[in-house]
């Protein structure tokens, strides 16, 4: 009873008998907010500097994207590419809108998670296409033999369906999260301010840690279960790359979420309200993000897809490869066709792109994807 109690009260501002669980209105006035360096204030310094971080991220991001979708030679996995290349911008976009636009910050910062969400269903996809590209990618994946195809598509072993639908959840939980937030923030109960179990805030904070750890683990044990297929493609490094987002992403979250509630961090001479709660944490993502975009270029390079004198199938200056990367249909059909449906029709995928280029396959220009 008192659990429904909690749970309903999420929603429900109730001032009357409850007025020990209404959320303290926070103190936006606060001291006279002085310079921080020269005569900005921290949320002009702050929108600078996010900003700046923000251009230096799109400008190394949008040369990878466009490195891949002009020497698109694979496009099964060279859209999974793309698609993990775009979280690092996604993120310093949120990032800085969420400084920029500060009383709609905690509404806008959710996004960073749903982007996140889908970057890691297309990671693990990627990891799929590799294996099925190798010479027994259909067996060391799907343990079916090629007469078990057409009718028993939607078949698989179970821990691979498990794995899939580990990763798949966080994509609607981030969605359920987000309208929870914004729902939770427009009726005065999320509380950012307060760990007290009859706010939004601390269940939000814990259903999102869940979801993320569940889906990290899952695709950390998909790598251990293949590694040996994946040895030659330098997943660590891919791996580096964009799990420490994530990683980051949700543990700089929580520890802040902990400071700010605990009044460790709280509005100072030199910090307004929303610089306290939406501003520092969304800083120092923006702050992160070049790194990643540095090593972004490293873990997804182009040079295994460069072929000299090929007809890469990209289109017009890319574009063709950057429209069907950014069309995540194939990612959103699993939740309809299932995921072993989807890896079929991958594996068809790979299969004639193996005949249509054979010869870049093997031309000595054509190294190990790494």
């Amino acid at each position: 009873m008192e659990t429904m109690s909690v749970a309903r009260g999420l929603f429900r501002h109730d001032s009357g008998s409850l007025s020990n669980r209404t959320c303290p209105h926070p103190d936006e006035s606060g001291p006279t907010i002085v310079p921080l360096v020269g005569s900005m204030s921290f949320h002009k310094f702050s929108m600078i500097l996010s900003g700046a971080c923000g251009v230096f991220v799109l400008v190394l991001c949008l040369y990878s994207v466009f490195s891949h979708a002009m020497k698109y030679s694979r496009p099964v996995q060279q859209r999974q590419l793309i698609r993990i290349v775009c979280l690092v911008p996604w993120v310093s976009i949120i990032s800085f809108l969420s400084i920029w636009l500060e009383t709609a910050g905690p509404y806008i910062a959710p996004a960073i998670d749903f982007g996140a969400a889908l970057a890691l269903s297309a990671f693990l996809l990627l990891l799929c296409d590799y294996v099925l590209a190798g010479p027994n990618g259909s067996n060391d994946l799907l343990g079916l033999e090629a007469p078990d195809r057409g009718q028993n598509a939607g078949r698989g072993p179970q821990w691979l369906k498990k794995t899939w639908y580990l990763v798949l959840q966080f994509i609607p939980v981030t969605m359920i999260l987000w309208i929870a937030t914004a729902a939770s923030l427009a009726v005065g109960t999320y509380c950012a301010t307060s760990n007290k179990p009859y706010f939004a805030h601390i269940w939000i904070t814990i259903f999102r840690l869940i979801s993320t750890t569940l889906a990290i683990i899952a695709i950390l044990k998909f790598y251990g279960r293949q590694k040996s297929q994946l040895s030659h493609y330098n997943v660590m490094l891919k791996l580096l790359a964009f799990k420490s987002i994530i990683f980051l992403n949700v543990s700089q979250g929580f520890i802040l979420n902990l400071l700010i509630s605990s009044n460790i961090i709280k509005p100072n001479k030199y910090l307004s309200y929303h610089d306290a709660t939406v501003a520092i944490p969304s800083l120092v993502l923006s702050c992160e993000m070049p790194f990643f975009a540095v090593l972004m270029i490293f873990a997804y390079n182009t040079k295994p897809y460069t072929v000299d004198n090929a007809d890469y199938v990209g289109g017009p200056l890319g574009l063709g490869a950057i429209f069907q990367a950014l069309n995540m249909t194939d990612i959103l059909s699993a939740f309809v066709r299932g995921p072993m449906r989807l890896l079929r029709g991958q594996e068809k995928d790979i299969g004639t792109l193996n005949g249509n280029f054979e010869s870049i396959v093997h031309s000595p220009n054509i190294k190990t994807v790494a």
